[in-house]
């Protein structure tokens, strides 16, 4: 699960609006303005690299669904897709061991690297390696580490050993996780030390439905449809990604049609972007939260009541109407709710300030002369931390400065730059070292509901992401230790149930809102089917314009 702070402020959905009028129509029924065969896509986001095991930035998965392969992709029917492998492993059709340490991938024959070079199960091998290297700026290893060794009985197919049973694998390993890697060409890479900053990530060679012809940074990225891939050629004879560092320019390159496709924009500019003549807004449930993160390690934190009646002083449906522009969901918990895992009997916690008053008064919080509570002579005073320049944060964190004090707490608001607010223990970051009392912050998991590294006894920082510093061992890690090592979906189900109702109950964190990612595309685009996890681009090869 990848933690990102709210200066992200793009949001995306399943379903697609209608035009907003009718608009010319060229050759082909297409828009004078459509270049056929060419899509246009913009982001206000700029790859920092086009590799993303050595990437940090959202567009570089994005953009590797062109030109890359995985074993399987996920689609907007939120089932994995082969792409590389030519079936899912399961206990049921053998590809899952009964003693769970042994995963076998049965590969894809005659499928070749954009160089003309077969792709074979050693460059499954040398991806593993890669991710383990050392010396590689890997994001993250989780499932990677658990492997004991790859053996390849022959060319196409690869055997998994793990250290011990590891539920999330299949969907965690080469595939849509939350930090996902691509397979990597070992007769390419296999020469260098480290892939930190080598040209390949300037122009990358995949197994993907696209070559990348010409990049570099800051400017527009050309990929050209690849004859030799294993589906076929593309649809699409050429893709043109532009990064446009300006919503304001962006909104307009839009209302201009120059370009086709507004991926990730942002909820402030829903109402105007989504009323641009000859286009559609797509809106798409994601596996991405927004939530007021808890230091339970704090004194005045630890204490439930206090947390509890946090969570009733606040309006959720107001703010995501008035700070989230309507665009966002409202869901308890860490799993979307068209997840699998995702519990439905999972009680919301209600706005309630009478009742949230009357918890603090159980509790012995009793109101001062300037109405500001107090407790064997403690004044209920607490931090919100957020990051400077945050409009989504800033915003947010006012409006519960004031709904707080309205039941008698004392509110402070205290900005930190974004680099401090993220940083790693080693370098002090407010959040990973508890320097707050309430944080404001947005997780992207991938396509497992696997919420171990954020919830578990032994993974507060510095050794995990745990940084509410919530400790169940029996409603929470018990589950967890459950879940991680069944692979069986019922099981799993169950155990997250009880993971879900946990939070709830004990609040380490209260879930704000869920996203719904927002793109804006051109009704002359077909094919374009969002996914709701990772990335909403996994079928480029069946885009058309």
């Amino acid at each position: 699960m990848k933690r990102l702070l709210t200066w992200l402020c793009v949001f995306a959905l399943l379903g697609a609006g209608c035009s907003r009028a009718d608009t010319p129509r060229g050759v082909g029924g297409r828009h004078p303005w459509t270049k056929p065969g060419i899509l246009r896509i913009a982001s206000i986001n700029d790859p920092d690299t086009l590799s993303p095991l050595v990437g940090n930035a959202q567009v570089d998965v994005d953009l590797s669904m062109f030109w890359g392969g995985y074993l399987f992709n996920y689609s907007d029917a939120n089932v994995l897709v082969p792409e590389l492998a030519v079936a899912v492993p399961t206990p049921a059709n053998g590809g899952v061991s009964r003693d769970g340490r042994t995963i076998t991938y049965h590969l894809r024959k005659g499928v070749t690297w954009q160089d003309g070079a077969p792709f074979d199960a050693s460059d499954v091998v040398f991806t593993w390696h890669a991710v383990m290297n050392p010396s590689n700026d890997v994001g993250d290893r989780q499932g990677y580490d658990d492997i004991e060794r790859i053996d390849t009985p022959n060319a196409f197919t690869a055997v998994v050993h793990l250290k011990r049973p590891f539920g999330p694998f299949v969907n965690t390993f080469l595939t849509m996780a939350a930090s996902p890697y691509p397979v990597y060409p070992r007769h390419l890479l296999a020469q260098y030390p480290d892939l930190n900053r080598i040209a390949y990530n300037s122009a990358p060679i995949g197994t993907g439905p696209f070559k990348v012809v010409e990049w570099h940074r800051g400017q527009t990225l050309r990929m050209v449809a690849n004859p030799h891939y294993w589906r076929g050629a593309p649809k699409l004879a050429e893709v043109d990604f532009t990064s446009i560092p300006d919503e304001n320019t962006l909104l307009t390159t839009m209302q201009s049609h120059e370009i086709d496709a507004w991926t990730n924009a942002p909820a402030a500019l829903y109402r105007q972007a989504s009323t641009i003549p000859a286009t559609r807004a797509i809106l798409t449930p994601f596996t991405q939260y927004s939530i007021l993160g808890f230091n339970t390690q704090r004194p005045i934190m630890s204490d439930l009541h206090v947390r509890r009646a946090l969570a009733m002083a606040t309006n959720r449906p107001r703010l995501i109407d008035t700070v989230a522009f309507g665009v966002q969901i409202l869901n308890e918990g860490d799993q979307p709710k068209f997840l699998w895992a995702y519990d439905s009997a999972l009680k919301p916690i209600p706005y309630d300030p009478k009742q949230a008053a009357a918890l603090l008064d159980a509790a012995g919080w009793h109101r001062g002369p300037d109405s500001v509570r107090e407790r064997n002579g403690e004044r209920l005073r607490i931090e919100i931390a957020t990051i400077s320049g945050s409009a989504v944060g800033n915003r947010l964190a006012v409006v519960l400065q004031s709904a707080w004090h309205d039941i008698g707490v004392d509110a402070q608001i205290k900005q930190y730059a974004y680099s401090l607010m993220l940083a790693s223990y080693g370098q002090g970051g407010i959040v990973k070292t508890g320097k707050f009392d309430v944080e404001f912050s947005s997780w992207v998991n991938g396509i497992d509901p696997d919420d171990s590294a954020s919830l578990m006894c032994d993974q507060i920082p510095p050794h995990g992401q745990n940084t509410y510093r919530f400790c169940d061992p029996q409603n929470v890690d018990a589950q967890e230790r459950i879940a991680l090592a069944a692979y069986d979906q019922p099981t799993r189900k169950r155990a997250y149930a009880k993971i879900q109702h946990a939070i709830v109950d004990e609040l380490p964190f209260l879930t704000m809102w869920f996203w719904r990612r927002f793109d804006v595309v051109s009704d002359d685009l077909k094919g374009y089917k969002p996914a709701h996890a990772v990335t909403t681009f996994w079928n480029t090869w069946e885009y058309s314009i």
